[in-house]
């Protein structure tokens, strides 16, 4: 764990360093900041992470299928995989080292992430730091594919908000042809054109505990329209375990998010959920996937595509506190929050099997 706690002390050095510093900082700390998530994520065994020998074994595989070929590939042990995946792949065998696919996933994942903070987020250190506190670092070491997808889609939500359907469908398209899960932000461009009332909360409330009461027949249907090689996931006999973790993810979450809006002033909290439309359904989207996945851990994989999203939503919410002192103490309350969360995590949980840490070497 002394590297994942270096991370951590170099993150918290960093934010102690823009805290004092009377220069805007922002450049330094997304440089600083990506090159050392960048670095650990890309030098790591392939024993780090649940799915990192499949992605090996994928890239392997793939170097040595003929292009013509390269269609009906297929790995024997772990199936199938999206068809950009695969050119991905393919081009990237170029070089001949196994290292290779870990290195390239590893700049994609930070890369994107990285543009998504830099466009999107209101306190740039801040994001990162929660990035990696709130586990979302260590899981995505184990996720690869999807959490690149996830962090591609966010990038479209300009696109959501100013309604622009075939830039927004682009961006889907792109996603699928790496991991199919992109079609889950597809409700979030019509959800946006709903106002969210406190009767809709209830009626999607509603409608969550009727899905739950009939949950058989619901899986029944969403079989036919669920790709093959994931009908494994919807198997309702797999024992499906961990969720205590997933609902602590979830409480941990809307815990840190009810703070920040309690610090606003009372009539800016309901202009910041009108005005953050997409957000907010997207959050409430999320809760129902993650209630769901106690049922089946299929939903968990939908979950997780959202939650890395709040790592946005809370230096946002915080930057609308109009008090200097006020912002500082909230900043400072979700910072010792983060390190405990991100202690207690690592010391109960090995977060998607990525410790203890070893390089590849």
């Amino acid at each position: 764990m002394t590297v994942y706690y270096s991370i951590l002390a170099c993150l918290t050095s960093l934010g102690i360093i823009k805290s004092v510093s009377k220069y805007k900082m922002d450049r330094l700390i997304v440089g600083v900041s990506a090159s050392i998530l960048f670095f650990f994520a890309a030098m790591r065994s392939i024993d780090i992470g649940a799915d990192t020998v499949q992605y090996c074994s994928h890239f392997l595989k793939i170097a040595a299928t003929e292009w013509r070929n390269l269609g009906s590939y297929s790995n024997g042990y772990y199936g199938d995989i999206e068809f950009g995946y695969k050119i991905y792949n393919k081009i990237l065998s170029v070089f001949g080292s196994r290292q290779t696919i870990t290195i390239a996933n590893s700049l994609l994942q930070i890369g994107l992430i990285s543009v998504v903070i830099v466009r999107q987020s209101d306190n740039k250190w801040l994001s990162y730091f929660l990035y990696f506190t709130f586990c979302f670092y260590q899981t995505a070491l184990n996720l690869t594919p999807s959490s690149f997808v996830s962090y591609f889609m966010f990038l479209s939500f300009p696109y959501i908000k100013d309604q622009k359907l075939l830039r927004f469908l682009i961006f889907v398209g792109i996603g699928m042809l790496f991991h199919t899960s992109a079609i889950f932000f597809i409700p979030l461009y019509f959800l946006n054109k709903i106002e969210i009332t406190k009767k809709r909360v209830v009626l999607v409330s509603g409608g969550l505990g009727l899905i739950w009461m009939l949950f058989p027949i619901f899986i029944k249907n969403i079989i036919y329209i669920v790709p093959q090689k994931y009908i494994w996931y919807i198997d309702l006999s797999r024992e499906h375990r961990g969720n205590t973790v997933e609902l602590i993810v979830l409480l941990v979450q809307i815990i840190a998010i009810v703070f920040c809006i309690i610090q606003l002033e009372k009539h800016k909290r309901r202009e910041i959920i009108e005005e953050n439309r997409l957000i907010s359904w997207m959050l409430l989207f999320e809760i129902i996937l993650y209630v769901l996945s106690i049922k089946l851990s299929m939903f968990q994989r939908g979950a997780f595509l959202f939650s890395p999203y709040i790592i946005v939503v809370i230096p946002n919410i915080i930057d609308k506190i109009r008090s200097k002192n006020k912002k500082r103490i909230t900043t400072a309350c979700i910072v010792i929050y983060g390190l405990i969360l991100y202690i207690l995590r690592v010391q109960i949980n090995n977060v998607g099997t990525t410790m203890p840490y070893q390089f590849f070497i």
